[in-house]
Parts: C-alpha cells; sequence; structure tokens
C-alpha cells in the first residue's frame, strides 16, 4: 500500500512540475522596433486541450528614456495569404516598462490553427502597422 500511494504521489508531483515549467516557458526575440523590444510565445488558447487554437502572446518592452504609445496589429498568413488581422491596438509605455499577454490585451488567436500548426512552413505572422509617438506620460 505505501507503495503504491509513493507511486501516485510521484506521478502526481511529475505531472504537476510538467505543468508549471509549461506555463513558465519564456519569450524568443521578435526583434526591436523604433525602440520596442518585441518578444513572442506561442500557446494553446486552452492549455490542456490539444487540439485547441493557437495564441500569439506578445511582450512589448520600451527601452526609449521616455514614456511612448505603441500602435501596432498583427496578421496571420496561411501560404501568404492573410487569414487573420487584429484591430490596431495601442499600448502605453513607461521608459523601461514591459507589458506582456492577455491582461494587456496582446494575445492573439489563430482561429483554426493549433499550436503544431505554427511550425508549419505554410504558417507565417507579422507585426503590421507599427508606429510609436512619444507622449509626457501614460497616466
Amino acid at each position: 500500500m505505501n507503495k503504491l500511494l509513493s507511486i501516485v504521489f510521484l506521478l502526481t508531483a511529475m505531472l504537476a512540475l510538467g505543468n508549471v515549467s509549461y506555463a513558465q516557458r519564456g519569450f524568443d526575440d521578435f526583434g526591436t522596433e523604433e525602440g520596442i523590444r518585441i518578444q513572442y510565445r506561442w500557446t494553446r488558447h486552452i492549455p490542456l486541450a490539444k487540439e485547441s487554437n493557437a495564441a500569439l502572446s506578445l511582450r512589448l518592452t520600451n527601452e526609449h528614456p521616455h514614456p511612448v504609445i505603441v500602435s501596432l496589429s498583427v496578421r496571420f498568413f496561411r501560404d501568404e495569404q492573410p487569414m487573420f488581422e487584429s484591430p490596431e491596438n495601442n499600448y502605453c509605455l513607461e521608459a523601461g516598462q514591459s507589458l506582456r499577454g492577455a491582461l494587456a490585451n496582446m494575445r492573439f488567436m489563430a482561429e483554426g490553427i493549433t499550436l503544431d500548426m505554427t511550425q508549419q512552413e505554410w504558417f507565417s505572422w507579422k507585426i503590421s502597422e507599427i508606429s510609436v509617438k512619444q507622449v509626457d506620460s501614460c497616466k
């Protein structure tokens, strides 16, 4: 009985640690545009559902010494044909500040595209229409 409980505990711990490490996956660098560092991460819209739509999360970091408003939109392509374009989004970032993910409205779902499909040759994405404007404050 003790051996069975130990095995169940060990398996549960491994599953929990696996989910934590998945949730802690970092962002990949996309590049820097007009003094804004852009990073991204692909995840599942519903984390434990294998066939869930893919979701692109962005992280923007203001590398300017002053606050800025960043305006951008995101586009997804299938065989170089546009399949999704987000509306233009505006984000205000103080000097050195980073914003990321869904709480900052920087998560874009690829309807009908799974996480595995985002790795296929026919799928691509880009940030379009990016502009950066200096402001006095984000308040």
